[in-house]
């Protein structure tokens, strides 16, 4: 971005062309956002989206304009709570712990979207100096009045030395949520307790599949013997080669 900033050469040209297209960047890779004046960081998701370049943070009860050029936010305002607040800052409580053991770099924000929860999770590490960048977004969206739970989990890793690999992959989950408690707090608990469930089992997933790559998708690219289907002995070959040196060495 900084180098197309320096090709234009003129911030309100490139601002007026290219403001949607970041916001859309933004929103879709979960941009965390520090808002201001109120020590609180939040995601830019499409389920907060108040406006055009205005956000809800749900947790200070605000919302705010957000450059998205220059990624930053100004003009914070208050906002009305909903009357679901009370389940989401107890959903948000519980995330924030599982986020907190489980993603060294994650972040979560819950939102009251269309009558549900939807929480988002995303979780960046990057290190182009070592040659990889790696990406974990999660979408958590729970229904108090069906009782549904449905997330859709992507991870992305590139890994660029000498080559360009990619690990490019989606789960989505669908699950009721029977027999829910009455109170808001083992509510929460029982829908992170999901989520930690369904997120582990997409990791092992991926784990197994890599194991299975190594153990047999990369053994299966060459023959395990020679097209003579016999064992190659080196140390004969290197005994041939030693006796035929020592021939022309004496010729």
């Amino acid at each position: 971005m900084l180098n197309i900033r320096g090709i234009v050469n003129d911030d309100d040209a490139l601002q007026e062309q290219i403001e949607s297209v970041l916001a859309e960047s933004n929103m879709q890779q979960f941009l965390v956002v520090s808002v201001p004046e109120k020590e609180s960081k939040v995601l830019l998701t499409p389920y907060n989206q108040v406006s055009e370049g205005r956000y809800l943070d749900p947790n200070t009860r605000t919302e705010f304009a957000f450059d998205h050029l220059r990624r930053v936010a100004s003009d914070v305002q208050d906002s009305e709570s909903s009357e679901q607040e009370e389940l989401r800052a107890s959903l948000q409580k519980e995330l924030d712990t599982y986020v907190e053991a489980h993603y060294p770099e994650g972040a979560a924000t819950v939102f009251l979207h269309e009558g549900s929860l939807v929480s988002c999770i995303v979780s960046n590490k990057f290190s182009p100096n070592n040659y990889w960048n790696g990406s974990w977004r999660a979408v958590w969206s729970f229904n108090p009045e069906t009782k549904q739970l449905n997330g859709s989990t992507k991870v992305k890793v590139h890994y660029f030395e000498d080559g360009n690999v990619q690990l490019d992959t989606q789960s989505d989950f669908a699950a009721d949520v029977p027999d829910l408690p009455s109170d808001t707090v083992s509510v929460s608990q029982k829908v992170a307790k999901l989520i930690g469930k369904y997120e582990a089992e997409f990791q092992q997933g991926i784990n197994d599949g890599y194991r299975q790559l190594a153990d047999k998708t990369f053994k299966g690219l060459r023959r395990t013997l020679p097209v003579t289907r016999n064992k190659i002995d080196w140390e004969k070959i290197a005994n041939y080669k030693l006796g035929g040196e020592l021939v022309n060495a004496e010729q």
